[in-house]
């Protein structure tokens, strides 16, 4: 299947789709249905998403139905992230503390209440048993076919698949999302990034965990792939390690403001942003920001009207998706503003009044 790009006029090209031209049924599964749905938000506006939404904020944890977007908006954000980390271990609980099985039932709401679900996977390090921050071991070739820990990771992505498989609706459907795994692989600090494996090996890994997926029955998964910022700022650098057209459907970029420095992060934004439409009208994919935020965000005053939007508004992109808000550390690691935190919070409410900055309610009546 093709679909157009209405910002480049590129062909968006889809990848394991039974989608083609002169067929009278297109679209079956969800992933398919999933994908015509973006293309259709991606000429409405930007999607506001938000990491670990429902599960804790600022000032709380676990308590059902609250949300520090939902608290200081009014309205969920349309697109939740959740990471799959731990998942591999057989853990009741990923890397976050937040329960999968809880995680399950907030998939589930998430599609019910017409929302997208995107999921992240820092898995373990097979090699040293270390977290997904430990880049030794050379574990990337040790899981490839032939390896020492490949009937590991065989099994890992079984884990997986069956997770993926049991987010399902109450009249049986399975529910679709966005799956963005091996993500900022251009950096160093992964197992699976560049210091730790070669590009051929990295885009074996890719293919393998699709493939795998795939022939399991996971039919509704939009496969995401996004690199890090990186000082080189060209499509190729970008490029570098990209699995290839037919393994990816939407492509990304993690672009973060950890220093403070507003100027910084408008400079940085902006040119990445450049590379990152053009190089998804090269490869025809849908471009969106896969992880932003700047950290310790209550202490300013304006950031998303005029350090994040001035630069933002320019781009026809997926959604933006802001990292959690930990509740343990909320100075450290907070990209949202929680209730009580001051200006910030009226600011994000003048951001979400913005036309073209889509929240659950503003996307539940586009359908595939």
């Amino acid at each position: 299947m093709a679909q157009v790009d209405g910002v480049t006029g590129a062909s968006v090209q889809t990848a394991n789709t039974s989608c083609s031209k002169g067929k009278k049924q297109c679209c079956n599964t969800p992933a398919e249905q999933l994908k015509v749905r973006l293309q259709k938000l991606l000429n409405k506006g930007i999607m506001l998403g938000h990491q670990d939404d429902p599960m804790y904020g600022t000032t709380w944890k676990w308590d059902e139905g609250k949300s520090d977007v939902l608290l200081t908006t009014g309205d969920y954000p349309a697109v939740m992230g959740f990471d799959l980390g731990k998942l591999e271990l057989d853990s009741k609980e990923n890397l976050d503390g937040v329960s999968f099985d809880r995680m399950r039932k907030e998939i589930i709401a998430q599609n019910e209440r017409g929302g997208i679900v995107t999921l992240s996977w820092h898995p373990w390090n097979p090699v040293t048993g270390e977290n997904a921050w430990d880049p030794k071991g050379d574990a990337v070739a040790a899981i490839l076919d032939g390896g020492a820990q490949q009937q590991k990771f065989d099994g890992w992505l079984k884990k997986v698949s069956d997770f993926i498989l049991s987010l399902k609706t109450n009249d049986g459907k399975l529910v679709p999302v966005i799956f963005r795994p091996w993500h900022e692989m251009n950096g160093g600090w992964f197992w699976w990034g560049a210091s730790s494996c070669t590009p051929v090996q990295y885009n074996q890994l890719y293919v393998k965990t699709l493939n795998i997926l795939t022939k399991a029955g996971c039919n509704n998964i939009v496969w995401a792939w996004s690199p890090n910022l990186s000082d080189e700022k060209t499509v190729e650098k970008f490029l570098e390690r990209f699995p290839g057209e037919k393994y990816v459907d939407m492509l990304g970029v993690d672009v973060y403001e950890f220093d403070n420095s507003d100027a910084n992060y408008q400079q940085n934004l902006a040119a990445t942003l450049d590379v990152l439409m053009e190089a998804a009208k090269k490869v025809g994919k849908i471009p969106a920001l896969t992880e932003t935020g700047c950290r310790g965000i209550a202490s300013k005053k304006d950031w998303f009207t005029q350090t994040l939007w001035p630069v933002l508004q320019k781009y026809q992109l997926s959604y933006v998706l802001f990292w959690r808000n930990a509740w343990d550390k909320p100075q450290e690691e907070a990209y949202l503003p929680g209730v009580g935190d001051g200006a910030i919070v009226e600011d994000f409410k003048a951001f979400k009044k913005e036309k073209k900055v889509l929240f659950a309610k503003d996307i539940v009546k586009v359908k595939k």
